[in-house]
């Protein structure tokens, strides 16, 4: 009731012509279900709480602000545009599969042993990969593709070898997992002095994804720290949100800025950033508020992160103007585990600039238009689409939340495979699905791997439903948090 009445302020505010009212109030009832089976922030069915709440940020978010402003996100006069139903069944068909991937997995699951690593592996383990992802990424993207153009791609590729790129892809795949690792062994093990080379690894992902010109890079520090305190002690960092809070309100702005300034206006290389990084932070700085105020400001960090455009755009043109895919943008998910060192002529489709070529939503050909995992799939397929690309999405989502839980038993391996499917299948939602899917099963073959090479710590499995102490002994793992009364403890 609280949020219908403050739909209805925001809408009395803007005085829209056009309100979504109903579907804003119907697509916020179906984000709030999961709190029904919500079992604690590292249950069963926090998988799914984490992408319904990213689900209504990326399809809902956006009409709320209209709303306020009194400006229309859809111009059909329906109740629910055809646009808002693909929206509301996709998000419904997601739930309704997880709870029975759940309950079925729930059914079958027997007491079972799971293992995890010593943490002097974990602690060594996690920085080297850091590391190693860290300089690959810095090179990738200072001195080999020196900017974001199809030309600089094509010059880059062509300076190295095809078994050094293949490396360096890897590589950078390395990255994410080195920063859970060092994560897990400072809340697992309880190493205090972890706390300080912790946060000296996110500032220096700020620092790296504000020279390379990728957001996701700079954020992804904190996010991975948070997300890990959130499913190791079933709470929430207080901290830690803050400073995520204080990153979008100072931080992203500057990013802004200094894509518009530095690598749009200027055409300042990557390489030349890194000589004057102080100069082009003031730069940067200098520019942020002409480039974030006015008619023609970039756009704010909520606004970038609504997708329901792309998706109207896409079930307005297709099949009319725009013809289906038909799966020719998943075909890469194909190649999976095939380098080009095995298959020269591996599918490799750039969805983001065929969506903005097949669609003419700008002239340049090295504009990335995202076409989100709900409207790829219309864009193949129509209904049929979303239809069966959700069911296994749900699918998906349902057997990581239920299987690999860390409230049943916390282990490294959980951890990683939880965080990457948040990462790639949640998180990744808004982009392209060859993309996501292909990263996210390279990196649970990866994590396999690891798993059997280093896991050797017995860890028993908590009972369904029961209440008892922790199974694992504090001597030989991580010390295990128990409580979800209080969230914000």
């Amino acid at each position: 009731m609280a949020f219908v009445l403050a739909v209805a302020i925001a809408f009395a505010i803007g005085g829209s012509q056009n309100p979504r009212i109903l579907y804003v109030i119907l697509l916020f009832a179906l984000c709030s279900t999961s709190i029904i089976d919500l079992d604690g922030l590292n249950g069963r069915y926090a998988l799914l709480g984490i992408f319904l709440f990213s689900y209504f940020v990326m399809y809902g978010a956006g009409d709320c602000s209209a709303l306020l402003q009194g400006t229309t996100t859809d111009k059909s006069t329906a109740a629910l545009s055809t646009t808002e139903a693909i929206v509301l069944v996709g998000g419904a068909i997601v739930i309704l599969i997880y709870r029975l991937v759940v309950l079925i997995n729930s059914a079958i699951a027997k007491a079972q042993v799971a293992r995890d690593w010593p943490a002097r592996a974990i602690f060594l383990a996690g920085f080297l990969m850091w590391a190693i992802g860290t300089y690959a990424t810095y090179v990738w993207y200072v001195h080999i593709i020196t900017d974001t153009t199809n030309e600089a791609l094509r010059k880059g590729l062509q300076s190295i070898s095809t078994y050094a790129a293949s490396a360096y892809i890897l590589a950078q795949m390395l990255q994410p997992l080195g920063i859970l690792l060092i994560a897990y062994a400072w809340r697992g093990y309880r190493l205090g002095f972890l706390v300080v080379p912790l946060l000296g690894v996110v500032v220096v992902q700020v620092i790296l994804g504000f020279i390379i010109d990728i957001k996701g890079t700079a954020m992804l520090g904190g996010i991975l720290v948070i997300v890990t305190i959130v499913l190791m002690d079933g709470r929430l960092p207080k901290l830690w949100l803050a400073g995520a809070v204080a990153y979008v309100i100072l931080v992203f702005p500057i990013f802004q800025a200094y894509r518009a300034e530095i690598h749009g206006t200027r055409g300042v290389a990557r390489t030349t950033v890194v000589e004057n990084l102080g100069k082009t932070l003031n730069l940067a700085l200098s520019a942020e508020n002409r480039v974030n105020s006015g008619r023609d400001r970039a756009q704010t960090f909520l606004e970038r992160s609504s997708l329901l455009g792309s998706v109207q755009l896409i079930v307005e043109k297709t099949g009319n103007a725009v013809p289906f895919q038909h799966g020719h943008t998943l075909t890469p998910i194909l190649a999976t585990f095939l380098p080009k060192i095995v298959w020269s002529d591996k599918p490799d489709v750039p969805t983001g600039q065929v969506m903005n070529k097949e669609f003419h939503v700008t002239d340049s050909e090295d504009v990335y238009i995202s076409p989100s995992h709900l409207g790829e799939l219309y864009w193949n397929f129509g209904w049929l689409g979303v239809l069966v690309g959700m069911t296994a999405i749900g699918g998906i989502l349902g057997f990581v939340g239920s299987r690999f839980n860390l409230a049943d038993a916390k282990t490294v391996t959980r951890l990683l495979i939880t965080v990457v499917t948040i990462k790639q299948v949640v998180m990744s939602f808004e982009g392209v699905i060859a993309a996501s899917y292909v990263v996210w099963l390279r990196s649970l073959a990866g994590i396999g791997l690891l798993h059997v090479i280093f896991a050797r710590i017995p860890v028993r499995l908590r009972g369904r439903g029961t209440e008892h102490e922790e199974s694992r002994m504090p001597a030989i793992g991580p010390i295990g948090v128990k409580s979800f009364s209080n969230l914000m403890s």
